[in-house]
């Protein structure tokens, strides 16, 4: 979710990756007891201060492919503290560095088979975040999303559309997948292609609205126990495309 965990990754995609995770901070379910990567040995994430209220921003994600975890805790003032401790207990570990993007420190080194990253943001209540994640990034990578689930959550998109971002999060009962993509066609083009791709294939449209202009669009689907929301926009060179699929696990 940024370039030391992300080395093939531009700043600017990193940016918009870190955007979507915020995102999906919120919406994540808190815990995944029944999601497939339980049986993970994930390392353990050691905090600065057993007064702290550590908090789940995901259990497990897979995202483009790598399980990951996210955990975070809350401090009032400054990081500095939280930092000199990262600093300290990744720095004995391998792969160490340290760098800074869009003002927000970031700490990564390599724990085994994972990359483990704290980063310090501030948040809109005044307070500051520590954000400590481990991405599967080294040797034989588990598959945890099935090809059958692949299948099930799939939405198409019109041909020439680059795919950024392709993100999977499971609750007890319920996978939420959520994708990124990108081409140069126009708003209006995207969402009549998706739209009737969508209808060929057994969706029923709930909404769909333009809005700004005709410089956003979104669509909200519905198929059996699935609900997609689809939201285009024009980014100034061409559109930017995020598609939001809930549905059972089962």
């Amino acid at each position: 979710m940024n370039p030391l965990c992300w080395p093939w990754m531009g700043a600017r995609w990193a940016r918009l990756l870190g955007l979507l995770l915020a995102v999906l901070a919120v919406s994540l379910p808190v815990a995944a007891r029944a999601a497939p990567g339980n049986a993970i040995a994930w390392p353990a994430i050691l905090f600065p201060d057993k007064n702290l209220s550590p908090y789940w921003v995901a259990e497990l994600i897979v995202q483009n492919k790598i399980p990951m975890q996210i955990q975070a805790f809350d401090v009032d003032g400054d990081t500095r503290k939280a930092q000199r401790f990262y600093q300290e207990w990744l720095g004995g570990k391998a792969d160490f560095s340290e760098t800074t993007l869009d003002g927000i420190p970031i700490l990564g080194a390599r724990d085994g088979d994972f990359r483990i990253t704290a980063e310090f943001r501030p948040l809109p209540n005044g307070k500051q975040q520590v954000r400590i994640s481990s991405a599967w990034l080294h040797g034989a990578v588990p598959q945890l999303v099935s090809d059958q689930l692949q299948r099930r959550s799939y939405l198409a998109v019109p041909m020439g559309t680059d795919e950024f971002s392709d993100t999977f999060s499971f609750d007890a009962d319920r996978v939420n997948r959520t994708t990124v993509w990108g081409n140069t066609l126009s708003v209006e083009a995207n969402e009549l292609y998706i739209r009737e791709q969508a209808l060929v294939a057994g969706w029923t449209v709930l909404s769909r609205k333009t809005i700004k202009g005709g410089t956003r669009a979104q669509v909200v689907l519905r198929r059996g126990g699935q609900e997609a929301v689809i939201a285009i926009a024009h980014n100034g060179v061409g559109c930017s495309i995020v598609i939001s699929n809930t549905l059972p696990q089962a």
